[in-house]
C-alpha cells in the first residue's frame, strides 16, 4: 500500500507489496482467504508500534493482524525471536504494554521470505492518485484532521508521543469510506528513547521531511510539517521537492482561509508554532514542558498575547506579493 522512498538515511528498502490499486508485487492472503499486506519485521524501527496497531481501533489507522511464523529465508528459532521482539521486557516500558500477550502468529500465502508483520488490506487509493477534480478545501481539511486524529489517538494509547516520520501522499490511503489513514508505520516510533532503532537511523522522504529531521531531532510536530506538504503536493499536482514559496502561497489562496492558516502554521520552521494548526479538541502531540533542541529561542524573545497581531495571513499578505516580484519567483 505504499510507493518507494524518495530519501532514506539508513538505506532501508520497502516491499512493493505495500502498493495499492494493482501495483503490488503479488497478492498475499491468509488461510481464510483475506487479503493482507506484509512488512518485514526486521525493518521496524520500533516494534511497539505494531503492538499498538494490533490493539487500537480507529478508522484512521491500519490494523495489525499479527506476525508471520518463521519465514522460508530465516534461520534459527524465529518464532521464539518473534515473541522476544514483541513481548520482551526491554520494550514494555509504558503502562499500556504491561501484561500484553505477544502478537498472534499467522500463516500467509505465499509465505514471506522473512518473518513479517501482517496488516489488514485497505481498499482505496493513495492520496497521490486522487484526481485534482475530486479535491476541494473541505475534503482536504477532512483528510488532514483524519490523519491528525489517528496519530493523536495512537499517542494517547501509548502514553507517550508517537511520530510516524515518513508521511507523504504515497503513505496516505483514502479508503472507500472517504476516510484518510496513514500506512507504513515501520519507521514510526514511540518518542521515549526506547525504540529498537537508534535515533540516528530513520527514514525520510525528500521534500516532505521537516527541517529538524536533518538536525537530529525526532518530534511529533515533524509529522504536521509532512502532512501539510503532502496536502499541498496533491493540491498543486507536483512533488513537494518542486514546490516553491510562490507556488505554496498561490495554493493556499485557493483554500478556505481557516484551513490555509492551519497549513501555514504546519510549515513553520519552529516546531512549537506548528501546534497552532491543531483543533481545540485535538490531543496535543507533546507537552508544553517538552524542550526542543532544534529551537534556541529564549523565553523573553517569544511573542506574547500583548504583541500587536499581524492583520494579514500568508495567503493575503501584500508584502509577500512584493517580495515575490523582487525575488523574481
Amino acid at each position: 500500500m505504499v510507493g518507494g522512498n524518495e530519501g532514506n538515511m539508513d538505506g532501508t528498502a520497502y516491499s512493493d507489496e505495500w502498493s495499492i490499486d494493482g501495483k503490488e508485487r503479488g497478492v498475499t492472503v491468509l488461510d481464510d482467504g483475506r487479503r493482507v499486506a506484509v512488512k518485514p519485521e526486521h525493518e521496524w524501527a520500533d516494534p511497539r508500534i505494531a503492538r499498538l496497531l494490533h490493539d487500537v481501533r480507529s478508522p484512521y489507522l491500519p490494523r495489525c493482524l499479527g506476525l508471520t511464523s518463521r519465514g522460508k529465508g530465516d534461520s534459527g528459532n524465529r518464532r521464539g525471536e518473534g515473541n522476544a521482539t514483541f513481548s520482551g521486557e526491554e520494550y514494555l516500558d509504558t503502562r499500556y504494554f504491561e501484561g500484553r500477550e505477544p502478537l498472534p502468529f499467522l500463516e500467509c500465502s505465499p509465505s514471506p521470505a522473512v518473518s513479517s508483520i501482517v496488516f489488514e488490506w485497505v481498499d482505496g487509493r493513495a492520496m497521490r492518485e486522487v484526481e485534482k477534480s475530486e479535491l476541494s478545501s473541505t475534503c482536504l481539511e477532512k483528510w488532514f484532521d483524519d490523519i491528525l486524529d489517528g496519530l493523536a489517538w495512537l499517542s494517547q494509547c501509548a502514553g507517550n508521543p508517537i511520530a510516524h516520520l515518513d508521511i507523504s501522499p504515497d503513505n496516505i490511503v483514502i479508503a472507500e469510506s472517504g476516510d484518510a489513514l496513514l500506512i507504513d508505520f515501520s519507521g514510526a516510533r514511540v518518542l521515549d528513547g526506547r525504540a529498537r532503532a537508534p535515533e540516528t537511523s530513520r527514514v525520510y522522504k525528500e521534500g516532505y521531511a521537516a527541517p529538524e529531521i536533518f538536525l537530529g531531532d525526532l518530534l511529533p510536530e515533524s509529522d504536521l510539517y509532512a502532512i501539510a506538504k503532502s496536502i499541498l503536493s496533491v493540491w498543486c499536482e507536483e512533488s513537494a521537492t518542486t514546490l516553491t514559496h510562490s507556488s505554496i502561497r498561490g495554493a493556499l489562496k485557493k483554500l478556505a482561509p481557516s484551513f490555509s492558516e492551519r497549513l501555514r502554521c504546519c510549515l513553520s520552521d519552529d516546531p512549537v508554532n506548528r501546534r497552532d494548526a491543531l483543533r481545540d479538541c485535538s490531543l496535543k502531540p507533546i507537552t508544553e514542558q517538552r524542550q526542543l533542541s532544534c529551537t534556541n529561542s529564549e523565553t523573553d524573545q517569544l511573542p506574547t498575547g500583548e504583541d500587536d497581531p499581524c492583520p494579514y495571513s500568508l495567503a493575503t499578505c501584500p508584502f509577500l506579493e512584493v517580495a515575490d516580484i523582487i525575488c523574481g519567483e
